[in-house]
């Protein structure tokens, strides 16, 4: 993201609330941000995003993960320094409960991110900013206690940070819910025929890895699949039979598969293995939704290679929840993070691509 205007200086809790979108490109929802500030004029300091867990049990150990994780990242070669840190709790009302209830729940997460950037000795966590329902609470690092909700304000007025920003080009993009829409389960009409089908090629996927072999027919079958299912796309389809659907969703799991899905990460193919990999994630339907993840990653490497941060983080954030220990993921998301350059995925997928070439060469060789 651009380094906002000089001429919108940011003061203050209230000022950094409105700031969030455009550090991230997106309104985020249910999730813990941390934000990096670094001396004025150097541009924009380090942005982190992770899922803020229903769970308040896990809460401790994930922010202390984070806090790890992030300041790992500004140690990177060629960061600046930061100063201090703002934190964001952004968290959706459930059922039940208003905003300023929520705010108050998320007191001891402020208090365990507090703690645990003091322990690491590094920058101090300035603030720890709650945002719930349009409306800002600040937990401070330097008082105790929780000052008043106060409303964002209206995005019409001209006295606003958020319009003095959308004056200067700056956008703070779709709401993250608008975004995730893309690659959410979604069932079709004939939802049983798929749940069969994913049953069905669940119970192959397993007996697979069961008994690896040097049999390569159910990779083979999958490459193939896959470049069907591509071909098609570029020529305009939306969607696949259930059967290959399913069939990719659980063959994507093998290591060399992925790598052939990143294959598609060429200018020309970005626009159609968006559509089908968006398609696959959205058709693991429950208790299948772990079997979206190599989709979900694929999809966020072609929205990197697209400029499209949000939905790259959104979607290996939804990858990472349901597997949280998933290497091309977490590869994934760690060199967005640092800040490398899309095109760097190209040799890799090159890369890929020539030794996958090789070992159907020399497959073909051993059957002959």
């Amino acid at each position: 993201m651009p380094t906002p205007n000089p001429r919108v200086p940011i003061n203050g809790p209230g000022d950094f609330a409105e700031l969030l979108p455009f550090l991230i490109g997106y309104q985020p929802e249910d999730t813990i941000v941390l934000h990096g500030v670094i001396a004025p004029g150097l541009g924009t300091g380090p942005t982190l995003t992770l899922p803020l867990s229903e769970d308040p049990a896990h809460w401790q150990a994930a922010v202390e993960t984070f806090a790890l994780r992030f300041l790992h990242i500004t140690r990177q070669p060629g960061r600046h320094d930061i100063q201090h840190i703002v934190a964001y709790l952004c968290r959706t009302p459930r059922p039940g409960h208003n905003a300023k209830e929520t705010a108050e729940s998320l007191r001891p997460l402020a208090d365990y991110l507090i703690e645990a950037f003091t322990n690491l000795g590094r920058a101090p966590v300035n603030a720890v900013i709650t945002l719930v329902d349009n409306y800002w609470w600040a937990y401070e690092s330097q008082r105790p206690g929780v000052c008043e909700g106060e409303p964002l304000p209206d995005p019409d007025d001209p006295n606003s940070l958020t319009t003095q920003l959308i004056r200067h080009g700056y956008t703070p993009g779709r709401r993250a819910s608008e975004i995730t829409q893309e690659f959410q389960p979604t069932e079709p009409e004939d939802a049983a025929y798929l749940l069969r089908a994913l049953d069905n090629e669940g119970a192959a996927w397993a007996q697979h890895c069961a008994a690896p072999s040097q049999d390569h027919t159910f990779l083979e079958g999958t490459h193939a699949l896959l470049e069907t299912a591509m071909r098609d796309f570029r020529t305009g389809a939306t969607e696949l039979a259930h059967d290959i659907t399913a069939r990719l969703a659980h063959g994507l799991h093998d290591e060399w598969a992925q790598d052939h899905g990143l294959e598609y990460i060429e200018d020309d193919d970005l626009p159609h293995a968006r559509r089908l990999w968006a398609f696959l994630a959205r058709r693991c339907l429950p208790p299948y939704e772990p079997a979206a993840v190599p989709a979900l990653t694929l999809l966020a490497a072609v929205a990197w290679r697209q400029h499209d941060l949000p939905t790259a983080r959104l979607a290996l954030q939804r990858a990472l929840t349901l597997d949280p220990d998933d290497e091309s993921a977490d590869a994934i998301h760690g060199a967005i993070n640092s800040g490398l350059d899309a095109t760097s995925l190209l040799p890799i997928a090159r890369n890929a691509k020539a030794k996958r070439h090789a070992r159907a060469q020399s497959n073909s060789n051993q059957t002959n």
